[in-house]
């Protein structure tokens, strides 16, 4: 988040330059003009101001911790801290709330349950909740009740514990289940804020309630992005499966995964490509995305990528490059060529892809119709993909925009067979089949 900065000068009279950093970043604590404790782990000082003897530093804060900070004894209570999300219809039980005359609300539908897994800090929940303001309609007072998504996180709290610490953990704590959430909701959902609570038990009333807020800067994706919203049933999965142990479970398969890597690098293309915006752009993202993912699993999979054994193409390649020192007399020329003979072992990109499908036990069937050559019709969807990656070519764009959903149907089932998520979860009306067969 931006702030200002006011250092105290009595205790900086050996100069900034040592405060600094290899990154040009500060450490900070002080406290707001209330006085309440802050930290600030990380602040990058973008401008600086003089009035008088007195200097101001604006920046970013990564993290802005404000609130009761020290270290206290919570053995016997209870730490609850709420990290808030934008609005994602995996948070919202599939219910509604009915107002009735007398000013109360009845919520009817499913059970309020939300998603939860396991974090070094304690069980978490992602769920919806409301925060309440008093106002007035007219002459009338009146109630505000404004809905909130949010992971409800219920800490550990054995003996001497501190909130400005389980604040700092925070980011290590969420954000790795939530790029999976994200990807599951095939939109960003990133905390922006936190507070964090601290309830001693009924018997021990000479401990105090203690509270710290949590603020960091944090890309949310476009206005225009979080204003057109999505529904249940723009979902990839279905949150119903999600709000047993399912989810859990997968987390801890996309944890313990060979693959996680691969995973993790494709997750930021599939979100923004399913941002609105220019279709040569989102078809790029997704191109980028089945890229990481084909060399990705190549690279597991050292098979996949020769069309020869390396053993019996290093004994190959030996024999060629001696013909070709005998051949060329020009000693750099040579060495250019020899270097390019490992290029002659590598399959092309479309058999690559058609072989890791098969391995994997990708049904291509479900892209295109009954009937369909799906060898030939992958081929010829490649072929524009190198066109549009090597040329910037785009000749037909009907056909580029049945392209840009088969690739996204492609890499988000592909990502949910390595993790091992059961077809019946996935919500299928969210999934664009069938596509019309390119005849071209």
């Amino acid at each position: 988040m931006r702030c200002m900065v006011l250092p105290d000068m009595d205790g900086l009279s050996g100069g900034f330059d040592s405060l600094f950093d290899r990154q040009g970043t500060l450490q900070l604590t002080g406290r707001t003009e209330s006085g309440r404790e802050i930290r600030i782990p990380k602040f990058l000082v973008a401008s600086y101001k003089w009035a008088g003897d007195q200097v101001s530093w604006e920046g970013i804060a990564e993290l802005f911790i404000e609130g009761d900070l020290e270290e206290f004894e919570a053995s016997g209570g209870s730490i609850v801290c709420s990290a808030f999300v934008p609005p994602t219809p995996l948070a919202i039980p599939r219910g509604c709330y009915i107002p009735s005359y007398d000013g109360t609300i009845t919520y009817a539908g499913d059970e309020r349950n939300g998603i939860r897994w396991s974090t070094p800090l304690g069980e978490a929940e992602l769920i919806d909740g409301y925060d309440y303001e008093y106002e007035r309609a007219g002459l009338d007072q009146a109630l505000i009740r404004v809905q909130r998504c949010q992971v409800v996180v219920r800490c550990k709290s054995p003996g001497t514990v501190s909130l400005g610490s389980i604040s700092s953990d925070l980011q290590d704590a969420l954000d790795e289940p939530l790029w999976l959430l994200s990807f599951l909701s095939r939109g960003r959902i990133a905390w922006y804020e936190a507070s964090i609570v601290f309830l001693p038990s009924e018997g021990e009333p000479h401990k105090r309630i203690r509270r710290a807020t949590v603020r960091r800067e944090q890309w949310l994706g476009y206005e225009s992005e979080r204003r057109r919203g999505i529904s249940w049933i723009d979902l990839l999965v279905k949150r119903e499966a999600l709000v047993g142990q399912l989810f859990e479970q997968l987390y801890a398969n996309y944890t313990l995964s060979q693959f996680k890597g691969v995973i993790r690098q494709m997750i930021p293309y599939v979100l923004a490509a399913h941002e609105t915006g220019y279709t040569e752009t989102r078809l790029g993202l997704l191109y980028s995305a089945l890229e990481a993912l084909v060399s990705g699993l190549s690279d597991l999979d050292r098979n996949t990528g020769g069309i020869l054994e390396r053993s019996s193409f290093s004994k190959l390649a030996e024999k060629l490059s001696e013909v070709i020192r005998q051949e060329i007399q020009e000693e750099g020329a040579a060495k250019t060529i020899i270097k390019k003979l490992s290029t002659l072992n590598q399959r092309s990109y479309a058999d690559r892809l058609l072989r890791l499908t098969e391995n994997y036990s990708i049904d291509l069937t479900k892209l295109w119709p009954s009937g369909a050559d799906i060898p030939s019709e992958v081929r010829a969807l490649i072929r524009r993909r190198n066109a549009y990656i090597h040329q910037g070519k785009i000749d037909d764009h009907d056909l580029h925009i049945l392209d840009l959903y088969r690739v996204q149907n492609l890499v988000e089932l592909w990502i949910l067979k390595l993790l091992d998520y059961p077809d019946t979860a996935i919500n299928y009306l969210a999934v664009n089949v069938p596509i019309p067969l390119n005849r071209q």
